[in-house]
């Protein structure tokens, strides 16, 4: 998608019967970011638009627990079916493979089974407390019942009009992914401790080779687990079994400061405050509070370019800057030859780097090493009002205001921005991709103006009406990479863009990171995205934006 949903990280910066569908409520995994995730809570499903679960008889009477279950402090009530003796015990931080179906007690409905189906993984670091203490009384191999109360069966507050329900759960534990062990020292860094510059407490597990540590400027790919001061796991790559490849210069000052001090093959132990992992002076969402210990394994360096250094004018513009419209303030670094200027609908190409007021890189097509092709529509307001005054050749500092920029929105660079943009090139915008004639305008819905009535609301505001639904079909998290079919329009019924693509969904607009860890491969679904969650500060189409979507595939 290329102006509405900016997969590339460098452009991204400055472009813009009853069913409980849910299974054990919170068995999603930690983001990248190093903040845990949740499942959404059961909810109610038209079962004419996704089929109804199909009834399982209990191996067991549900409606009162037999006499020799135990019961736990908690309220949840234990009662092993199967026994393993020689079985893999499970630790609180571990992921179980589980087959399993689910019942309300008072009414005796099955609303999940995966029974005869493919086992289902439950990260028991960020799943409902009722379940984590649940599989720790379990061995992989064993089969038990499970009475849950409310209380301890969901990850946050029960939904409306299951305040009440104790859910009752066939488990069987078929496999373990054993989690790395925590460290001993989660309280508080130990005594003998080294100390980087900042004063963060760190300490060597593992000696790497070399002497070659990276440049700000440089990504690294690299694993981590990160816990909380309490022993639960809220983050770990090492888990997901998938390293992660950042520019440096994009993490939180911690965490750029701990890479930069690293060697490839090292391992290190670093103790940080939470609000010190921020990103883009903002909290990440479901980052932990208090102390965070991180054991981080460096793998690889790949070389960035080294970026202009920061401007001396960072604070502010100077006298004789010019404004825009708008109000953004400029100064001419290099003019350029003169002649045409880019309107709204064209295509530019650019080289820029960009600052925070901290005297930060936030992003920079000179690390990169390549210009950047960008809309004109698709890129910040600020940039929207300046641009059109430079002709190709011009380089240009701007003070970019934050109500120009990303006030407000979520994992964006906040306060004043500081970029020196040079216009390298105005394309003539093909006819479509690749030059073939642009894609037919789709006719908007019926119901593009307003969400309907039968639409399932997601926890942030985005609502989703599945159009086909497909029985057990696996479901993205909100840090997948999918591949998605899809048509979008405005509420006025003006179609925007029609195409199928690939997103990295952390890197999408906020609604869609909401609104597809409903959706599962193959189903077809409806999504109004309202303004908020969409481009509230621009540099997008405007307004509530209404999709069309298939889930083609689940890339990883």
């Amino acid at each position: 998608m290329r102006r509405l949903l900016l997969v590339v990280v460098l452009v991204a910066a400055c472009q813009q019967g009853e069913q409980k569908t849910a299974p054990p409520a919170g068995s999603g995994s930690g983001s990248g970011s190093g903040s845990g995730s949740s499942s959404p809570a059961p909810e109610k499903v038209d079962p004419a638009i996704r089929p109804p679960v199909a009834q399982v008889a209990p191996p067991i009477d549900i409606k009162t627990p037999p006499t020799d279950a135990v019961k736990t402090s908690s309220g949840l009530v234990y009662k092993q079916l199967e026994a393993s003796a020689d079985g893999v015990e499970i630790s609180r931080n571990d992921t179980v493979q589980i087959v399993y179906a689910g019942w309300e007690q008072t009414t005796g409905k099955t609303f999940f089974s995966n029974k005869g189906q493919k086992p289902m993984a439950l990260p028991l670091a960020n799943t409902a407390a009722g379940f984590t203490e649940a599989m720790q009384l379990m061995k992989k191999g064993e089969r038990a019942m499970l009475w849950m109360p409310p209380a301890i069966g969901y990850t946050g507050t029960p939904p409306k009009g299951h305040e009440n329900e104790t859910l009752v759960y066939e488990v069987e534990v078929v496999d373990v992914q054993k989690a790395p062990v925590p460290p001993l020292s989660l309280k508080a860094p130990p005594a003998g401790a080294k100390k980087l510059a900042s004063g963060t407490a760190y300490e060597i597990v593992k000696p790497g080779t070399g002497s070659t540590k990276p440049h700000s400027w440089d990504s690294v790919t690299f694993n981590y687990t990160a816990w909380e001061s309490t022993g639960r796991m809220f983050d770990s790559t090492e888990m997901r079994g998938r390293p992660a490849t950042v520019p440096i210069y994009k993490q939180s000052v911690a965490m750029e400061e701990m890479l930069t001090s690293m060697i490839p093959g090292s391992r290190v132990r670093f103790w940080v405050q939470s609000a010190a992992m921020q990103a883009n002076n903002k909290p990440i969402a479901g980052m932990p509070d208090g102390l965070l210990t991180y054991e981080i394994e460096m793998m690889t360096i790949q070389a960035g370019h080294e970026p202009p250094p920061v401007p001396t004018d960072l604070a502010g513009p100077p006298a004789g800057a010019k404004k825009s419209p708008k109000g953004v303030a400029y100064k001419v670094l290099k003019a350029g030859a003169g002649g045409a200027k880019p309107t709204i609908d064209q295509d530019i190409k650019v080289s820029y780097t960009g600052w925070t007021q901290d005297k930060r890189v936030f992003d920079s097509t000179v690390i990169k090493g390549t210009p950047a092709d960008m809309s004109m529509n698709g890129v910040i307001v600020g940039w929207q009002d300046t641009l059109p005054l430079m002709s190709v050749g011009d380089k240009w500092r701007l003070w970019v205001p934050a109500d120009l920029a990303y006030a407000g929105a979520p994992n964006r660079p906040q306060g004043m921005l500081v970029c020196d943009v040079e216009l390298l090139e105005i394309k003539a915008r093909p006819k479509g991709e690749g030059g073939v004639p642009a894609p037919t305008a789709v006719p908007a819905p019926p119901d593009v103006a307003t969400p309907a009535a039968d639409a399932q609301k997601t926890p942030k505001g985005v609502f989703v009406k599945i159009l086909k639904g497909v029985p057990d079909a696996a479901k993205p998290t909100a840090t997948s990479v999918i591949k998605v079919t899809y048509t979008g329009w405005q509420t006025d019924g003006q179609m925007f863009e029609t195409n199928t693509n690939t997103f990295n969904l952390p890197k999408s607009i906020e609604g869609w990171q909401d609104a597809f860890p409903t959706i599962g491969v193959g189903e077809s679904a409806r999504i109004w995205v309202p303004e908020a969650l969409a481009y509230p500060n621009g540099g997008g189409p405007t307004g509530m934006l209404v999709f069309d979507v298939t889930l083609v595939e689940i890339v990883k």
